[in-house]
């Protein structure tokens, strides 16, 4: 769910928040994979178009979109930073060097490079790579996501009642909502 989204929900509904950080294909090679191999008639263009008109109310933009990167290192690091307290600056710069830079957020080096700019400590994010606490995390995420058979991202599991999938409009988010409470389950 998009800063700008939570922020319009938290306006009107008392909402409590857990990121959990999912790696949905593990078995992605580590250098990430075209997208115009696995779809060949996939349009970047025409998904940016798109996303852009999605984000645009929310002051998000992106660039096209050419390949799906191993996420395994930038959710472990997004879990270290968790530990850290800088979770949304850290998840924030993630989420704008993949979506709206291209950059192939697979890579260490793409990561260190977020880190510096964040003021981290590089020896010790660089460590949090090998910590199995993190990548123990991410298999904990990964099996809180089996009862909801999640197939896609983001997905947002809300108060344990409703599961909604993919960047979808506030309208979705508020309907939802707005039916929980109704039926005494919000």
């Amino acid at each position: 769910m998009g800063k700008g989204i939570v922020e319009k929900l938290s306006k009107e509904y008392s909402l409590t928040l857990r990121w959990a950080g999912y790696e949905l294909r593990p078995e992605r090679p580590p250098e990430g994979e075209r997208l115009d191999r696995l779809i060949p008639d996939f349009d970047a263009e025409a998904a940016c178009q798109q996303f852009n008109r999605l984000g645009a109310q929310y002051d998000l933009s992106f660039g096209p979109v050419t390949f799906l990167p191993n996420t395994r290192l930038a959710l472990m690091l997004t879990e270290y930073a968790k530990d850290q307290g800088i979770f949304n600056e850290f998840h924030q710069a993630v989420f704008k060097a993949y979506f709206a830079e291209g950059k192939n957020i697979g890579s260490k080096d793409v990561l260190l490079d977020i880190a510096a700019l964040l003021g981290m400590n590089l020896t010790e994010t660089e460590a949090a790579l090998r910590e199995p606490k993190y990548l123990h995390r991410l298999e904990q995420n990964r099996q809180s996501g089996v009862p909801w058979q999640v197939t896609g991202l983001p997905t947002m599991i809300i108060n344990e009642q409703k599961k909604i999938v993919g960047a979808q409009p506030y309208d979705t988010f508020k309907k939802a909502l707005d039916s929980l409470l109704a039926n005494g389950k919000g």
